[in-house]
């Protein structure tokens, strides 16, 4: 079976799965140090998900890619494999298709991100559509690994953007 992943939050409080935009009030603390990871490119914060009709923060982010495969396409590209990633193992069912998408990133550029066109509909039983590392991704990260900077962990691999919140009390976390 093909699952959806979450990184777990390294200051996670509580057993609910929050989108950002919901932290700022709730959880202020957790909310300033997730939002952290937007430092510099803020302006994709106030991008607005067509179909879902809300904010990019306004969602809850999976990947089916499993995170052995990142992190071992991490380390191809040149990252030292001294570090460890948790994650929550989501069954795909628990994702409600009427409020979920699927962000494909097939975008070149940063033009049309948001188009409805990058965009399909989420179907947890076709999830395995979306389960394989790109290759633009493996690409991405030895270019940046190779100019010493940071890689985003996600870019260019497709995205479950779901607008709800999500119950991790009974989810497994894996270790990669």
């Amino acid at each position: 079976m093909i699952y959806l992943y979450h990184k777990v939050p390294e200051e996670m409080q509580g057993s609910i799965l929050y989108p950002l935009n919901t932290l700022k009030e709730s959880l202020p603390v957790v909310y300033e140090q997730q939002v952290s990871k937007y430092v510099g490119r803020e302006q994709i914060t106030q991008q607005r998900i067509p179909i879902l009709d809300c904010l990019w923060n306004d969602v809850l982010h999976f990947s089916a890619v499993n995170p052995k495969e990142i992190k071992q396409a991490l380390i191809e590209a040149g990252r030292s494999p001294d570090f460890t990633m948790n994650y929550y193992k989501v069954n795909p069912k628990l994702i409600e298709p009427k409020n979920a998408i699927v962000y494909l990133y097939a975008h070149a550029d940063n033009k049309d991100k948001m188009n409805e066109e990058n965009f399909a509909a989420y179907n947890p039983d076709e999830v395995v559509k979306f389960s394989s590392m790109p290759r633009a991704t493996k690409d991405y990260y030895k270019e940046m690994i190779g100019k010493g900077e940071r890689s985003l962990l996600y870019h260019r691999i497709p995205h479950i953007l779901y607008r709800g919140t999500l119950d991790i009390t009974d989810l497994p976390i894996i270790s990669v």
